[in-house]
């Protein structure tokens, strides 16, 4: 999100403006189907979209200006890539629904809530880990990542603190009071964060477990196209790659240092009188430099 704020959290009146002016509701409806239907794990979308988009853009146009040399490109579609804009378009509009189905309940407010409880108990037991009053191993155990955890962190967390409640008196900021809070919070908030056919208290019960998830659909499904757009422009540019399809969250162009050569620092000496002059070595081939770091990258490209 613009700001870069937790993609689920209040966001500012510039960055709903920024989303506003860019989401595309019919990039939204092209891009539903494939998003929901992606398979394996999602990645939970904590980003700047607006700088996504903008990288995206660069990135397709430096890419299609050689379409003829990337559409041979094996697991290349040109129409995937030429649609990628549109895409981060439609994950602009999917972040918009999440944030109106936070606003029209008070589900956002107990959301976040929570979120700031989750965070004051895990730093609290990481902390408490690292002065070894708490196991690492049940600090990790007591917690996962991703919002739709949200409620199993605050539960866990508050078994951790209850089940070391007297080793830790007097050593944790944390109070009892505080667990109570955190359990309160978080039985309230399960009992409005139903998934998509589980059962709901009520008609107006939000569905913003089911907008968050399909904005990840779309942030993963623009990840994941992105890697291929990326890719062909390693064939294209190699080791300056990220200056013309620079990654979904770059803020600057990479420049990438060039340091001489022996040989190249030898040529700018002056030679001495009567010296032999050096052989010029002749660069490697555009072919071969492709061909290398395709190799470290990993892409699959055909034989030429």
């Amino acid at each position: 999100m613009a700001g870069g704020q937790h993609a689920t959290t209040g966001l500012g009146p510039d960055d709903i403006a920024e989303l506003e002016a860019l989401a595309s509701e019919p990039g939204y409806d092209a891009f539903l189907a494939p998003a929901k239907a992606l398979e394996g794990a999602l990645e939970e979308c904590r980003s700047n979209i607006a700088l996504a988009f903008h990288n995206t853009k660069r990135g397709v146009d430096s890419v299609l200006a050689h379409e003829s040399e990337v559409a041979g490109l094996p697991g290349v579609k040109l129409e995937e890539l030429r649609e990628l804009p549109l895409l981060a378009q439609g994950l602009a509009h999917a972040a918009l629904r999440v944030q109106r189905d936070m606003r029209a309940s008070t589900f956002g407010a107990l959301f976040d809530r929570a979120q700031q409880l989750r965070r004051k108990l895990l730093k609290t037991a990481e902390a408490l880990a690292e002065a070894s009053f708490l196991a690492t191993a049940d600090v990790a155990a007591a917690h996962t990542d991703g919002h739709r955890d949200v409620v199993g962190d605050c539960l866990g967390l508050v078994e951790l603190f209850r089940q070391h409640e007297a080793k830790l008196a007097g050593r944790s900021p944390v109070t009892p009071d505080d667990v109570s809070e955190v359990e309160r919070v978080a039985q309230q908030l399960r009992a409005l964060l139903a998934a998509p056919g589980e059962a709901r208290e009520g008609e107006n019960s939000p569905l913003l477990f089911e907008a968050t998830e399909t904005r990840d659909r779309f942030w993963t499904l623009l990840a994941r196209r992105h890697d291929v757009l990326w890719r062909c422009g390693a064939w294209l540019f190699g080791r300056d790659v990220d200056l013309h399809v620079p990654p979904l969250q770059s803020r600057h162009p990479l420049v990438r240092a060039v340091v001489p050569t022996s040989i190249e620092r030898a040529s700018q000496q002056p030679q001495k009188r009567g010296a032999t002059p050096l052989p010029t070595i002749a660069p490697d081939s555009n072919v071969r430099s492709k061909v290398r770091f395709m190799v470290k990258v990993g892409f699959d490209f055909p034989s030429r």
